[in-house]
């Protein structure tokens, strides 16, 4: 007589059924409970660091108005007037940022915080001729860096900054060195960035 499937599986128990099948001894409830995790003992850190981190977390409003406020600055100093930088004289006489781009405001070359704009961006018209002409602490000077950078003679880095340059400039009475340091984070200008 030819096995029909119901009678092949009447004579043998389903693969289910074994395995899911209830055991013949009572588990302990020992062996069912996982075991606690043993707890260690951190002392918390205690000083002045501490406390005073503990002010600082990232969702904290007073750093989000600080970046906020920094941010406000930058798009204040990137959407400032282009000037050409042989034509500099009107900068003003007080402490700022500026930044040096090509004129297709596509490469951002430098970004400074300087106490007088007028003399730091006369600086920079000269290539640094006066005060960064020579090398220091071992740090080459804007003229020999953007020779460097586009692989040009240094005597052509002041027909190059004269003709394809812009600088652009925001008066701050204060917190210039903090936005200078975030539009370099930012920005990554190719002769600020090591």
């Amino acid at each position: 007589m030819p096995r029909t499937p119901a009678s092949r599986t009447q004579g043998t128990p389903h693969l289910a059924e074994s395995v899911f099948a209830t055991p013949s001894r009572p588990v302990s409830e020992a062996e069912v409970r996982p075991e606690p995790a043993i707890a260690r003992f951190v002392p918390e850190p205690t000083g002045p660091l501490v406390e005073r981190s503990t002010y600082i977390r990232a969702g904290d409003p007073a750093l989000a108005s600080r970046f906020a406020q920094l941010e406000s600055m930058l798009r204040r100093l990137i959407s400032a007037p282009l000037h050409r930088v042989d034509e500099l004289e009107d900068a003003p006489a007080g402490p700022g940022v500026f930044l040096l781009s090509d004129s297709d405001l596509m490469t951002n070359y430098y970004v400074e915080a300087c106490q007088t704009l007028r003399i730091g961006t006369s600086q920079l018209a000269r290539a640094g001729r006066a005060g960064r002409g020579a090398r220091t602490e071992g740090k080459a000077s804007l003229r020999a860096q953007m020779a460097e950078h586009l692989s040009i003679n240094d005597t052509q880095v002041t027909a190059y900054l004269a003709k394809h340059c812009v600088v652009r400039w925001l008066q701050l009475d204060e917190d210039a060195p903090h936005l200078a340091h975030f539009a370099i984070a930012l920005l990554r200008p190719a002769l600020n960035v090591e």
